[in-house]
């Protein structure tokens, strides 16, 4: 089966993702100051949210202490292992974002650093309309997504590799960019340490950079309205969306 049918395999590093990615600083810093500005105003104080591709379910606890309802919804049953202790009070659902059936109950969804892994516009659309169908009417639709308008810079200066390390492991994402496809190779590698012995993973991803066009076809085409944008920081390359479901 080809990596561009199938989400990114995070079954070897599910450790490393919950050791190191989107913690409660990264989310502290770099994500709670927007939803501050472009969600939480619009919603109740008991509202139900849904972390498209939630991970290791660092946001999900965090915004469940701010007092939403929250689900996380992710395709992979490891770092879900870890959601469940990192979000004890909250729910877990284990789908494919490009293919989960949820009724129209949430009030918001959010999906942060999950759409770079959709590699084509029918993929796109796909995620969208499941995002349509499961929001109540006049529901927001917040998410992150690399756009080749922003892009350029870090294509040519090459900002993406990661290098992350403790005591007990490393992980290391390496990106080669392939400029004809806007698509992005990372070659993935983690050292974990296993009862005194250390264990070695290696995975490979495939991420895409989109056009905007695209972006704000797609949702228009599933019905979403009042679709905006903004450049998501200084240090990055990607775009936040906020858009409404209509009444």
């Amino acid at each position: 089966m080809s990596l561009a049918s199938n989400p990114p395999n995070y079954e070897p590093i599910a450790r490393l993702q919950n050791e190191f990615k989107n913690k409660d600083e990264f989310i502290s810093e770099g994500i709670l100051p927007y939803l501050e500005q472009i969600l939480f105003p619009y919603l109740s104080k008991e509202a139900r949210i849904l972390d498209l591709g939630c991970g290791c379910g660092y946001l999900v606890q965090q915004l469940h202490l701010k007092g939403y309802q929250m689900t996380g919804l992710d395709a992979s049953e490891g770092v879900l292992r870890y959601a469940r202790t990192n979000a004890p009070e909250s729910e877990f659902i284990l789908s494919d974002i490009r293919k989960f059936e949820l009724p129209a109950t949430f009030d918001a969804i959010v999906s942060i650093d999950v759409l770079l892994f959709i590699l084509n516009n029918e993929d796109l659309t796909a995620v969208f309309r499941n995002v349509y169908a499961a929001l109540q009417d006049n529901g927001l639709f917040v998410f992150s997504i690399p756009l080749i308008e922003l892009m350029h810079k870090y294509v040519e200066q090459g900002y993406l590799n990661h290098i992350n390390v403790n005591d007990e492991c490393a992980f290391i994402e390496l990106f080669y960019y392939k400029p004809e496809q806007r698509m992005w190779k990372i070659e993935v590698t983690g050292f974990e340490l296993v009862e005194k012995t250390w264990k070695r993973s290696d995975t490979t991803w495939l991420r895409k950079d989109h056009f905007l066009t695209d972006v704000q076809s797609a949702l228009e085409n599933v019905g979403f309205t009042e679709i905006s944008h903004f450049k998501a920081g200084e240090e990055t390359g990607n775009a936040c969306f906020v858009c409404r479901k209509r009444l």
